[in-house]
């Protein structure tokens, strides 16, 4: 998935794929953090005579009426702060509270008022982090600092504002902003594993502070830093579904119920089972299906941009080229997708019959937005992977590439399909039943579920093992074979 990740920031993805089916865009810059901060240091520069930012003016962007109002806005604030310090002066002398503590509260209330906090990028001191981290708990609510990016995204894709809203339990809330919060005082810290080596780790750390491993690639492809391996994170959140928070590239829903189905190791699929058949009369398909079934005429597309994947899909793709026609758009292909196209609705949907959902590496449980993508359109998908596949989609919704000998086996099957409206549409009829939905908010909602049901941290004494011993057996005996590709041949050979 990283590589088509990557630099999505700065452009579309040369497969011509939008952000994968529940990844959000971010903001570039802190926004009005930023002159958030910019304010406070300016103010802080006053104070001691200096009159310059506290902060690098290359970290903040400030336009030329921001300016012009400072001078306004710090003389409000010095007004407020010394009001307020004479209040609690007068208060102290007639009754018995806590000064520092009275203080920083009506500091922190002007700061509110005036808009300074915005996403919480201001600048504070412990003791003002310590109120707020104490403020929290008492409220009952858990604080989850994301310490790195998640391939660039510095909202790890959760996207802005209360992420956690719309969850069962949703008392949590979610920081960017190490400085927000003193850092051993959030509840639990999230580190994206495969970017960990461009980061400073945290220097205090409390024994009941929970430190979670995110990683949605593969072992084949990324390994757990050698140095973090050890008694270091508490949880996982990954694309595998035994993590300690699951964090899948899509789910399938119940239509009626609204109800979560997959991806799951019991995924129940009695909803198809009971209500369909490969046998029922395709009219009962809604006529917006049929008409975009009987549009169609291109047979196979992929959309890649890694041609050297390990899983040999490239190989695969190129012996069946030999017997079928496969339209290759992005790096690896001669075919492109406009930046004003939305690829799949534009140009997969109306003309292609099917699309290989080919992953990059055979592991277990990793299943992409290759799949997940697809299944939101009307269009099946050829899967190539390690994964059990009845436990991530509907019955009847896919043909997997390794249920046959060959490429050209499977090339005369697609064709038949294809030539058999009435069978091919009964690859559709799952769609009656079920929906397909992002899979990062109800990761989110799982996540703030565990920090509040956990009672006592656990750890992971060796990550590595857990992550990477035996979860990519079909790759670790295609490399060992030096067989370009798999089929159901070679993985019966290996068995």
């Amino acid at each position: 998935m990283t590589e088509e990740i990557e630099g999505a920031e700065k452009e579309r993805k040369a497969d011509g794929t939008r952000v994968p089916v529940d990844r959000r865009l971010y903001r570039k810059s802190f926004g009005d953090g930023a002159l958030e901060s910019e304010v406070e240091g300016w103010l802080a520069g006053c104070s001691t005579g200096r009159g310059q930012p506290s902060i690098p003016l290359e970290d903040i962007a400030l336009t030329g009426s921001t300016r012009k109002t400072m001078s306004k806005r710090s003389c409000c604030f010095v007004g407020v702060t010394v009001t307020s310090i004479l209040t609690v002066c007068l208060l102290a002398f007639y009754g018995n509270f806590d000064i520092q503590d009275t203080f920083l509260k009506l500091h922190m209330n002007y700061l509110e008022d005036v808009g300074f906090m915005g996403d919480g990028n201001v600048p504070s001191t412990a003791s003002q982090r310590f109120v707020r981290a104490r403020d929290y708990q008492e409220a009952g609510i858990k604080t989850v600092l994301l310490w790195n990016t998640l391939f660039g995204d510095r909202n790890f894709y959760f996207g802005e504002g209360d992420v956690f809203r719309d969850c069962p339990i949703n008392k949590c809330k979610v920081f960017n902003y190490r400085d927000y919060l003193n850092v051993e005082d959030y509840d639990a810290i999230l580190f994206h594993g495969n970017e960990l080596s461009g980061y400073k780790m945290p220097e205090r750390r409390r024994t009941r502070q929970l430190y979670v491993y995110v990683n949605l690639e593969s072992p084949a492809n990324r390994a757990v830093p050698d140095k973090y391996d050890e008694n270091y994170f508490n949880l996982t959140m990954t694309y595998r579904l035994d993590s300690d928070v699951p964090w899948t590239y899509g789910i399938i829903e119940d239509t009626k119920t609204g109800k979560f189905v997959a991806p799951s190791r019991d995924a129940d699929w009695s909803a198809f089972w009971n209500g369909t058949s490969a046998e029922e009369p395709v009219d009962e398909l809604p006529s917006a299906i049929l008409d975009v079934v009987r549009g169609k005429s291109k047979l196979v597309t992929w959309f890649v941009s890694n041609c050297k994947a390990k899983s040999g899909r490239l190989e695969y793709v190129k012996e069946l080229s030999k017997h079928i026609g496969v339209d290759i758009y992005g790096r690896c292909g001669a075919f492109s997708c406009s930046r004003s196209q939305d690829c799949f609705s534009d140009v997969v949907e109306p003309n292609y019959f099917f699309y290989l959902s080919f992953e990059n590496s055979f592991c277990d449980d990793y299943v992409t937005e290759k799949l997940m993508n697809p299944l939101g359109y009307n269009v099946v998908p050829v899967v190539y992977g390690g994964a059990n596949y009845t436990q991530f989609a509907p019955p009847n919704s896919y043909v997997n590439a390794l249920d046959f000998e060959s490429p050209k086996e499977l090339a005369a099957y697609l064709k038949y399909l294809s030539q058999d409206l009435r069978r091919y549409q009964s690859f559709l009829q799952w769609k009656k039943y079920y929906r397909v939905n992002h899979g990062t908010n109800r990761a989110a909602c799982t996540l703030c579920e565990v920090l509040h049901k956990r009672k006592e941290p656990a750890v992971y004494s060796t990550l590595s093992a857990w992550y990477t011993k035996d979860k990519c057996p079909i790759q670790t005996l295609l490399s060992n074979a030096n067989d370009r590709y798999a089929t159901r041949i070679t993985l019966g050979n290996y068995a």
